[in-house]
């Protein structure tokens, strides 16, 4: 008796699984031959993404936000509390970034081992936020010299199916820019939070500060908005936005932060076998520069559509 197709159709992908398992830089040679990836992107495209504010309705989150880059998820909540400023620079809050992988995100990961990812997308997300001035820390200030927000961005990559710096980064912006403080003022020497006056809805009241001339003003204001792109080499191909599978293949990955103005905010080379060329890195800004527009709208429409509701 002849074999039904769909368990023919099903032996042949286990079998394709398992040669891609056994040999995965033939398999994967075949795959760039035929012109398109395994999920059907050409080499040059990013995965679609997508963002959702507001998901966490905890009473110390300030701001959250889930974003996906593909199947790469990554979660983040922003969280504040009333600090002492730097006697160096008296009239600027502060802005701490950390990213964690969920033991659950992907093969590779393992309770108590480390994670090999994990500082290369820390300090994506880190690094592209400073160097952008995302945040104005002159406008965590709450009286200079007195008390100043010190704002913690804590994200949680749950699925990693690659680039989990950019997706990082990207649930990092939709955090901070869903991200609404208390007002605050200086009694006495003491920090007084605004969030309970009486007679007044807090789910309406405006985050403030004070700045140096006693005005007030936005307490946190996203200023630019980095988004970042990875792009991976492999025997002589670019390929934009690698999976995972494709981010072990690779000899080299670089990862490329531009803000709305065109700015290059960072570039960043996590290990690899070679040198990335010239040649190499202005295909990479102008892969990174392509993208940028598209995650930017969706960035955008994701806040208009939190704000309708």
């Amino acid at each position: 008796a002849r074999t039904p197709w769909n368990l023919r159709h099903v032996a042949f992908a286990m079998d394709s699984k398992a040669y891609a398992r056994l040999y995965p830089h033939d398999a994967y040679a075949a795959t760039l031959e035929r012109g398109a990836r395994d999920d059907g992107r050409p080499l040059g495209r990013a995965r679609a993404c997508s963002l959702a504010c507001g998901v966490v309705s905890a009473a110390n989150v300030r701001g959250s936000c889930v974003a996906k880059r593909g199947h790469t998820t990554a979660a983040a909540a922003v969280r504040c509390a009333v600090a002492t400023p730097d006697a160096r620079a008296p009239g600027r809050g502060f802005v701490d970034v950390d990213v964690t992988f969920a033991t659950q995100c992907g093969e590779t990961q393992r309770p108590g081992r480390g994670c090999a990812g994990r500082d290369s997308a820390r300090e994506t997300a880190r690094e592209a936020l400073a160097s952008a001035s995302a945040v104005d820390a002159e406008r965590l200030c709450i009286e200079r010299g007195v008390a100043v927000w010190r704002v913690r961005v804590d994200v949680v990559i749950l699925d990693d199916d690659g680039c989990a710096g950019d997706c990082a980064l990207l649930a990092a912006i939709g955090a901070l820019r869903d991200c609404v403080l208390p007002r605050a003022r200086v009694e006495r020497g003491k920090v007084v939070l605004e969030d309970d006056v009486e007679g007044e809805d807090p789910s309406t009241s405006t985050a403030m500060a004070v700045d140096e001339e006693g005005a007030h003003i936005p307490a946190l204001v996203v200023n630019n908005t980095p988004v970042s792109l990875t792009t991976a080499l492999y025997k002589g191909h670019l390929i934009v936005d690698p999976t995972r599978e494709e981010e072990a293949l690779s000899r080299c990955l670089v990862s490329v932060c531009l803000t709305e103005d065109g700015m290059i905010r960072g570039v960043f080379k996590r290990g690899g076998e070679v040198e990335a060329t010239e040649d190499m890195l202005m295909k990479c800004i102008a892969a990174a520069k392509h993208n940028y527009s598209a995650t930017k709208q969706v960035i955008e429409e994701s806040m208009a559509d939190d704000d309708d509701e």
